[in-house]
């Protein structure tokens, strides 16, 4: 029996961008590229996803599902028969109900579960839909410890050895040569002092933390929001209010432009409170950009001794953090321990760890 690999894609039909379409477009290419038997599910060429867009394929066996629209399937169990010993992967929480294949389940957060993300009904369909799947995965991959750690408080009958924490790698994200002219497609005085808050802002994010935290700085700093969710009518009345003619919106951009974003900034600011990896915080160590956020769950796991962490979401200390990076010094000796901790982090070595626990697990269902 051969050990095939059956990949969901349904993700991207799910997002337009975030963290779990960056991690299932890094993992479909890294399982693309080695030397495994690849099936597609649920691809879709015409898709609006960013990370989708980027695929072509024409390379690869690509297989529809079902009929039923993607908005419906999502939430039902794998509905195409795979050959016996396959591997399913579902992108997106989906398991099979076939007994003589191995299902593999990535849990990125229990979000939902503590009652911070999504409101009724589409929270309560969230957690169900992931208890299916944990109850009936042969292995689970959490991407982070922080994860592994509430998987097992809420589900304290899984056993912990078919649990595995793989980390997300950082993206191409680098330092770049400040002497040199740079080619940025975005409407910003790079010489300005500008703080960068990087994607979603709603409930745990604490995006009004953000601007809480500008008001207490000097009216020198800017605010740039990038990504997130669209606009509400509250957020921008909030901002006109306690930072008017201070802060600037690019609701999408591109890497290269992200990129410069990182390395010009003061430093990153993440408010949020709560992540199952939290991929901003890596981004802009990568670039060579200090990070001020909090200490709560995964967060101390990807930033180390390299950010500056509030124990809790609170602008006086944000703000306090913020002030110390004015001493170059201190700045640079976070900057350089930054670049440092974020080594460990590669896509490279995310896929080979995933594929060893796929063997892991097939050898373990199948041969044992």
């Amino acid at each position: 029996m051969m050990m095939q690999v059956f990949l969901d894609n349904i993700v991207f039909s799910i997002q337009k961008a975030g963290g779990v379409s960056a991690y299932w477009y890094e993992l479909l290419s890294g399982m693309c590229n080695s030397d495994l038997s690849v099936g597609i599910l649920n691809a879709r060429p015409q898709s609006d996803n960013i990370f989708e867009k980027k695929i072509d394929y024409n390379d690869f066996n690509c297989i529809r599902e079902s009929w039923i629209p993607c908005k419906y399937l999502r939430y039902l169990p794998l509905r195409y028969p795979l050959p016996a010993g396959a591997v399913f992967h579902g992108g997106y929480l989906r398991v099979s109900p076939q007994k003589n294949i191995l299902n593999i389940l990535t849990v990125h957060d229990f979000a939902h579960e503590r009652k911070l993300a999504s409101k009724f009904p589409r929270g309560l369909a969230n957690t169900m839909q992931k208890a299916y799947g944990i109850q009936r995965a042969d292995g689970i991959i959490c991407i982070s410890d922080s994860t592994r750690k509430e998987l097992l408080h809420f589900f304290p009958t899984i056993n912990p050895a078919k649990v595995k924490v793989i980390y997300h790698g950082i993206g191409n994200f680098y330092q770049i040569n400040k002497q040199q002219p740079v080619s940025c497609s975005l409407d910003i005085d790079l010489g300005e002092k500008f703080i960068l808050y990087v994607g979603a802002r709603r409930n745990y994010k604490n995006f009004s933390m953000a601007v809480k935290t500008m008001e207490l700085l000097p009216p020198s700093f800017h605010l740039v929001v990038i990504g997130g969710e669209p606009w509400n009518k509250e957020e921008i009345s909030m901002m006109k209010e306690k930072i008017a003619g201070r802060y600037h919106i690019f609701p999408t951009i591109n890497q290269a432009d992200l990129n410069i974003l990182y390395n010009y900034a003061f430093c990153l600011l993440y408010t949020s409170a709560y992540e199952g990896f939290g991929l901003p915080p890596g981004e802009a160590m990568k670039a060579g950009c200090p990070v001020v956020t909090t200490g709560m769950t995964s967060i101390p796991e990807v930033v180390g001794n390299a950010g500056l962490m509030a124990e809790k979401p609170d602008p006086l200390l944000f703000a306090e953090k913020i002030s110390s990076l004015e001493n170059e010094t201190f700045k640079q000796q976070l900057i350089a321990r930054g670049l440092k901790q974020v080594q460990q982090f590669t896509w490279d070595k995310s896929v080979l760890e995933t594929i060893d626990f796929y063997k892991d697990c097939w050898n373990f269902k199948f041969t044992t």
